[in-house]
């Protein structure tokens, strides 16, 4: 069996699937399904400029990678990194909105506001390492379910001191960066009150059943014909987009289901 409902769908099954064998929910031994929940800390830092850059062409992707902050120097006041990804930004549609940073203008000067973001800016997206903190948690709601009356899952978490200051530091320096290359004007968007949308951990891989719940295959050490194919097995955010990985994992648990099969032993 594979389950792969990302990091609180998934903590939320083995929590809920709880039996005389796993009192603590399923896989839980180590008591650690659920916890360690992380996300990455994030921000958009856009410069505009006087010169069209014609930013509005091409996809919304990084054009350039930047990792020259990403390893820790404990100087500045906290561990991890974060990747820069430099993007174009947005076509008409979104320059006639309010920007990332909330900034907007309407009323007879709104002309203005589109001509000066459309096609002439730049934006870094800074993605942060989080920490996988045990308090960062995911639960099951003793009060709240779902239309079918299942149990909700309940998110408990608290962005670190460590991630805010890593955040300000990145903003500072992406932020110089773009007035150094000719940008008149700087706005910051901290999304999320500085976490980002990426739901990883809560179940854990490691080589110790005391300390993880899934095995360096991606099995289950409670359960041997459980796979879990998703983020929550990471053990650490990193400061990357986390899609490849997880893919490159669930393609590696696959091929050891294939080359095991026919080795898995099922507890009565």
């Amino acid at each position: 069996m594979v389950l792969a409902a990302n990091a609180v769908g998934t903590a939320r099954l083995l929590l809920l699937s709880a039996s005389p064998r796993h009192p603590d929910g399923l896989a839980n031994s180590s008591g650690l399904v659920g916890k360690r929940l992380m996300m990455h800390p994030f921000a958009n830092v856009g410069g505009l400029f006087d010169e069209d850059l014609e930013s509005w062409q091409g996809q919304f992707g990084c054009s350039i990678e930047s990792f020259e902050f990403y390893e820790t120097d404990e100087r500045r006041g906290f561990v991890r990194g974060a990747k820069w990804g430099l993007a174009p930004t947005f076509g008409p549609i979104n320059a006639a909105l309010p920007s990332r940073a909330g900034t907007q203008v309407w009323g007879p000067d709104h002309h203005l506001h589109v001509k000066s973001h459309l096609g002439r800016g730049a934006n870094w997206g800074l993605f942060g390492e989080d920490l996988p903190d045990e308090a960062n948690r995911v639960a099951v709601s003793p009060t709240l379910a779902d239309s079918a009356g299942i149990p909700a899952p309940e998110i408990h978490y608290r962005v670190s001191e460590n991630s805010r200051r890593m955040l300000d530091f990145h903003i500072e320096k992406a932020s110089q960066s773009l007035l150094e290359a000719g940008a008149y004007a700087v706005e910051v968007d901290r999304l999320m009150r500085y976490s980002g949308w990426h739901l990883l951990g809560t179940a854990r891989m490691g080589d110790d059943p005391r300390t993880s719940v899934l095995d360096r295959w991606n099995r289950a050490h409670d359960v041997p014909n459980l796979y879990v194919a998703d983020g929550s097995c990471f053990v650490t955010s990193a400061g990357v987009n986390p899609t490849s990985s997880i893919s490159a994992l669930a393609l590696r648990a696959a091929d050891h289901m294939v080359e095991t099969r026919f080795n898995q032993q099922v507890p009565a």
